[in-house]
C-alpha cells in the first residue's frame, strides 16, 4: 500500500510541476507575445524530477541517493 501512495504521490507531483510551469509560460506567451512556454515547460520537467528526488529520499529515509558512505 506505501508503494502505492509513493507512486501516486511521484506522479502528481511530476505533473503538478509541469502544469503550473506550462501555464505560466502559456500566460506570458500570450501577454508578451514572446516564446518562453519551451522554456517554462523545461523548468517544469526540472522542478518535477527534484520533488520527485526528493519524495524518494524522504520515503527510503536518506538525505541522498547517491552517497552510502557514512561521512565521519
Amino acid at each position: 500500500m506505501k508503494m502505492l501512495a509513493l507512486v501516486s504521490q511521484l506522479a502528481i507531483s511530476m505533473l503538478t510541476a509541469i502544469l503550473i510551469c506550462g501555464g505560466i509560460g502559456y500566460a506570458i506567451d500570450a501577454y508578451f507575445h514572446t516564446s518562453l512556454f519551451v522554456f517554462f515547460l523545461i523548468l517544469g520537467v526540472a522542478g518535477g524530477y527534484k520533488t520527485c528526488y526528493n519524495v524518494v529520499c524522504k520515503f527510503l529515509g536518506k538525505k541522498s541517493l547517491f552517497r552510502d558512505k557514512k561521512e565521519k
